[in-house]
């Protein structure tokens, strides 16, 4: 095993973007940039890798790879910038398979004493690392800790923040958004404002964790990865996160919910790259709706469970 001796966190961020979509690039963007200007200025030591989602993808009569020519260009200019470590992913396209990939990764290519994973649509503070490291050190029993974002359904890990007026700000066409008139931020948002938002919560206590989880952004323990692994492999897009913290809640491991740590999600915004009418994979005539309903099969499988869809057509 080749490691990467005494790193603080490794951060792996997933990249998926096969319409070359604009507002999405600038996601990515703000995405890596803020990751990287955050690793910049922290005393911590921090391991960046992005995972380009290169798997053959088909959209309506053409075959893509997931990450468009305009959007890999981004992503080495970028790198030339910061020097993060660059992986490829070729699978199936799923996030939990790339996210999966990340996580394995961090895990056994280095030595790192915290592992995160983020989607390609979340903006970190650049005081986010020393937050959370002094929440680590302040909960020393703390096995993972979850940062509070917006645009989630959890209530204990959601604040509700204002729309900036530079915010382009709308429902999508089509989908659950749709149907629960949910607003999606589809572009104009800036490091600056978040790292603004975020000073609001500093001062706040943290909690103990409470379902339904995220994956993406929770800070693990490598600890917590010795006893509980990887990703279930059958997941595509849904349950995956679930299923994960529930593997942890069976091993007994404690986590908190960092209400003085927000971290930045646009909510429903990344999968604008590929269902450009809505926003939100989930409606019944979504591309991947087979996809969705396997998730639900295993997690049921799994879980002696009984979830039906609760995804609507309008």
């Amino acid at each position: 095993m080749i490691c990467d001796q005494e790193i603080d966190f490794f951060s792996g961020i997933f990249v998926f973007n096969p319409l070359d979509d604009e507002l999405h690039m600038e996601r990515i963007k703000n995405n890596i940039t803020s990751i990287c200007e955050a690793a910049k200025v922290t005393k911590c030591r921090i391991k960046v890798v992005v995972a380009l989602n290169k798997s053959k993808i088909q959209v309506e009569d053409k075959i893509i790879n997931g990450v468009g020519a305009i959007t890999n260009d981004l992503i080495i200019n970028l790198q030339s910038l910061y020097n993060f470590e660059i992986i490829m992913y070729n699978g199936v396209n799923a996030n939990s398979r790339g996210y999966n990939l990340l996580l394995k990764y961090g895990h056994q290519n280095t030595d790192a004493k915290y592992i995160t994973i983020f989607a390609d649509d979340y903006i970190m503070p650049n005081f986010w690392y020393d937050m959370m490291n002094i929440n680590f050190k302040y909960h020393k029993d703390a096995d993972f800790m979850m940062p509070a974002t917006c645009f989630v359904a959890q209530e204990n890990l959601r604040y509700n923040i204002d729309f900036m007026p530079e915010w382009d700000v709308r429902v999508a066409e089509k989908g659950d958004h749709k149907r629960l008139n949910i607003k999606t931020i589809y572009g104009g948002v800036k490091i600056e404002h978040i790292n603004s938002i975020a000073k609001q919560f500093i001062n706040n206590t943290n909690i103990p964790f409470y379902n339904p989880p995220s994956f993406e952004t929770t800070v693990f323990k490598r600890e917590l990865i010795d006893i509980v692994g990887y990703i279930h492999h059958e997941y595509f897009s849904c349950f995956y996160d679930n299923d994960y913290f529930k593997m942890i809640e069976q091993k007994k491991l404690k986590g908190y919910i960092a209400k003085n740590c927000f971290i930045f999600h646009y909510g429903k915004g990344a999968t604008k790259a590929l269902y450009k009418e809505t926003a939100d994979e989930k409606f019944e005539e979504s591309p991947v709706i087979d996809e969705l309903n396997s998730d639900i099969v295993v997690w049921n499988r799994r879980w002696g469970q009984n979830v039906r869809p609760w995804w609507g057509k309008k």
